[in-house]
């Protein structure tokens, strides 16, 4: 068997070294603070005293007298979420016997119902074509660089087809797709490709729990794929070459079962949201965010650390994470954005990710205000037709009319007013706005004044926003939303080859182990790209897919 994970240095361990209560109910999200969950000081005892991370201690293997039944199959699946859904459909229907267990007491799925693909059949009916070449480099460029390029090119070459698959699925069981538009921004441009899919028996919430359930009653079920429930994995089986041949799980009785898996083992398990020992480590980022925006608090480093006990590596950090501006209100626009001292800080006509990173670095705090006069629903129309995008433009159907977004968002400001005020605030005068908002009163007229003059000169001269985006803030009553940062995933991990195969610190693959959806990484580096809408999302469905075909012994590569 390899080195253990408890003897190797942390430097080889980790690869290369070193909204509100109505808006979240709509996005399927709800929130809890970053403290709330997980310990930052789970730290384990190595036995010599010296404190090491829990990955990074190898427990004893679970004795062969404790186990009280074993099960065969040829693949096992270790997570019931979009990824290890669609890779255990995926396998089942190449021919695979396929068992997935899942801790909870249901499959699960984060984030709003959508999935970004580079192309599909619905996108060709639309007439919408994409420069592959063009929106590779802006994911790799997003991503400092340090994604690894045959891997995000392997998305690039899959993602069609695996679109196309899934569009199958869902349309025979009386399911749609929608298609929402991006962004028309020239500096932060978001492509028109995330497909939203929705009706038929059970698809009809528009989240990732309607995905995942959708694909497992409608389909893996009907070919043989056995879900297991409340069977969480505690640890990884290898024979003495250090190959893994299965993981022991743990029924709710509290017995252990061994699953043996003749073709491999599929770690599917998630993030790392609520775990805040790999949060401190990897991406210490998320404790600035105000909330943390997944119901589910059960992705905690499951996966990733049994992968380490089996000799797997972590990709470098930090790790990127996935973070919305919604924790607060919905709606923020292309306006103002003052700090709790009042003041003016930043370009806000950017993407989801700058705003979060830029309300904290920059605004330094877990808020800001979005600030706009009595013309802010015909400014907003006139701002779609140069920027929108996700949740900008809020979801709207490719080929509507703008006015059907700003009517909507009219609709949700307010709502907020009247059912979450702590979120939106209205006054007849700046003065009075000042007030509610708690913020430096001089500070704020002061940002509103300076602010007013560059839309007069029509150059954002302090930060450079667009020049079509300097709205004028003059006309009571006055409006202000909190935009807030919200940490929806971590979505960098386990290193894996571009098959999907658990590496070693040497890149070796860790035979019979493999890892796909948040819970693996290279995908993505330092930062989340989102010029291709859904990507995430689109990265469970070709991981799981490909892997799936992958292990029956079908797949081909493109």
């Amino acid at each position: 068997m390899g080195e253990s994970v408890g003897s190797i240095s942390r430097r080889s361990l980790i690869k290369g070294a070193a909204l509100s209560a109505v808006g979240m109910a709509a996005l399927g999200m709800v929130g809890c603070g970053p403290k709330e969950a997980g310990s930052a000081d789970a730290k384990a005892d190595a036995g010599d005293g010296s404190a090491k991370h829990t990955w990074e201690v190898k427990p004893e293997a679970i004795a062969a007298d404790k186990i009280k039944e074993t099960v065969d199959t040829e693949v096992l699946v270790i997570g019931g979420g979009y990824s290890g859904t669609c890779c255990a459909l995926s396998a089942a229907e190449s021919g695979a016997k396929v068992v997935l267990v899942e801790k909870d007491a249901m499959l699960n799925g984060h984030g709003v119902g959508g999935t970004g693909a580079i192309a599909s059949r619905e996108l060709d009916k639309l007439g919408i074509k994409f420069d592959k070449a063009v929106e590779m480099e802006r994911w790799l460029a997003t991503c400092g660089g340090r994604a690894r390029e045959s891997f995000v090119a392997k998305w690039f070459r899959e993602s069609e087809r695996c679109m196309n698959w899934f569009l199958d699925i869902a349309e025979k069981n009386g399911a749609k797709c929608m298609v929402t538009v991006g962004s028309r921004s020239t500096v932060h441009p978001e492509i028109d490709c995330y497909h939203m899919i929705s009706g038929g028996e059970v698809f009809e919430q528009h989240t990732m729990a309607d995905f995942v359930e959708y694909l497992f009653e409608s389909e893996a079920k009907k070919i043989g794929a056995e879900f297991v429930y409340e069977m969480p994995a505690v640890q990884l089986v290898q024979d003495k070459s250090g190959k893994v041949t299965g993981a022991i799980c743990e029924n709710k009785g509290g017995d252990y079962v061994q699953y043996n898996a003749s073709k491999g083992v599929v770690l599917a398990t998630g993030d790392v949201s609520y775990n805040d020992e790999y949060l401190e480590e990897f991406a210490p980022i998320a404790f600035k965010v105000r909330t943390r925006l997944c119901a589910d608090q059960g992705n905690v480093g499951d996966g990733h650390n049994m992968a380490a006990w089996a000799g797997g590596t972590f990709q470098d950090g930090p790790w990127p994470t996935m973070m919305h501006p919604q924790a607060a209100a919905m709606f923020h626009g292309p306006f103002l954005f003052a700090n709790p001292e009042g003041k003016r800080f930043m370009n806000e006509a950017t993407w989801v990710q700058g705003k979060c990173v830029g309300i904290m670095e920059n605004g330094g705090s877990d808020h800001a205000w979005s600030v706009f006069d009595a013309n802010w629903q015909r400014d907003l129309l006139d701002s779609l037709q140069y920027g929108g995008g996700m949740f900008w433009d809020s979801f709207r159907p490719y080929g509507t009319d703008y006015q059907v977004a700003v009517d909507s968002h009219a609709k949700s400001v307010e709502a907020g007013l009247e059912k979450t005020p702590d979120y939106y605030k209205r006054a007849d005068t700046l003065e009075e706005l000042a007030s509610m908002l708690d913020v430096d009163k001089e500070e704020f007229l002061a940002s509103v004044e300076r602010y007013n003059k560059l839309c007069d000169q029509g150059e954002d001269t302090d930060f450079y926003k667009e020049g079509h985006f300097l709205y004028p803030i003059e006309k009571g009553p006055f409006t202000a939303c909190m935009v807030a940062p919200g940490l929806l995933a971590v979505v960098g991990g386990i290193h894996v080859s571009d098959h999907f195969e658990v590496i070693d610190a040497e890149d070796r693959p860790v035979e019979g182990l493999y890892a796909i959806g948040n819970c693996s990484g290279d995908l993505y580096a330092y930062d989340y790209p989102i010029n291709v809408q859904g990507n995430s999302h689109g990265r469970c469905l070709v991981g799981g897919k490909c892997l799936g075909e992958q292990l029956a012994g079908v797949y081909q590569e493109i």
